[in-house]
């Protein structure tokens, strides 16, 4: 019995694929082409008895048609007017559109992987260690009753076995490094005060630092600057 030869497929979180002779990738970390996001419309009804297509009927389209593509060290920017679809494009690409989202593509490769049919406990696995994001609303996405060290801590305990942060290191220290990595001032003198205590710009760095953590291969940020 002969093996063919075919593409290695790696596990969910290890590098893309590599060229042996350069070391350089020879693959995207992420590509989609044709990405369509649809949600319900009308509370999911169909518009009109006769509509023909049941697939669509009731959905509103979000994004429609965009094909994107992230190399290793490179930067991307998503530029469009408010209502465009820029968030929900960030949201899907990580497997974060939502439960009532439906997200196709008639390409979808993650670190090398076709992601067009993972599972949400298979995002997850990516998610943090190779994948960071930042969400758009720090106000909203931190919890204004913890301290931001611990915010960061977690993050840093949940991703330590896979970035360069270890279990071995003090949380504290660690998020501390963190904290410093994503340009906050003073990071030592920010981990006891709450969300709500700093600048609109010190918490959009506690975000970025908690995306960051593991160092992952790809970080996508919705409107990291607002």
């Amino acid at each position: 019995m002969a093996l063919e030869e075919g593409p290695v497929t790696p596990r969910p979180g290890s590098p893309a694929p590599q060229d042996r002779a350069t070391g350089a990738s020879t693959a995207p970390l992420i590509r989609a082409e044709n990405l369509q996001v649809s949600f319900p419309r009308n509370g999911g009804v169909a518009r009109a008895a006769g509509d023909a297509d049941t697939e669509t009927a009731g959905r509103g389209p979000a994004v429609r048609g965009l094909t994107v593509e992230v190399w290793p060290g490179e930067c991307v920017a998503l530029v469009g007017e408010s209502g465009s679809g820029k968030s929900v494009t960030a949201r899907a690409l990580v497997g974060l559109a939502g439960p009532q989202a439906r997200v196709s593509a008639d390409r979808w490769d993650v670190l090398g992987q076709d992601a067009r049919h993972w599972t949400a406990r298979r995002w997850r696995s990516v998610r943090g260690s190779a994948i960071g994001f930042v969400l758009q609303d720090a106000m909203q996405s931190l919890d204004p009753l913890r301290p931001i060290g611990r915010e960061v801590g977690d993050a840093v305990r949940i991703h330590a076995r896979s970035g360069r942060f270890r279990r071995s290191e003090r949380d504290q220290d660690a998020a501390v490094a963190a904290l410093a990595a994503a340009g906050m001032p003073e990071p030592e003198a920010q981990l006891d005060r709450l969300s709500g205590e700093l600048s609109g710009g010190m918490r959009q760095r506690a975000l970025i630092a908690a995306a960051i953590s593991a160092w992952p291969q790809l970080l996508i940020a919705d409107e990291p600057t607002t």
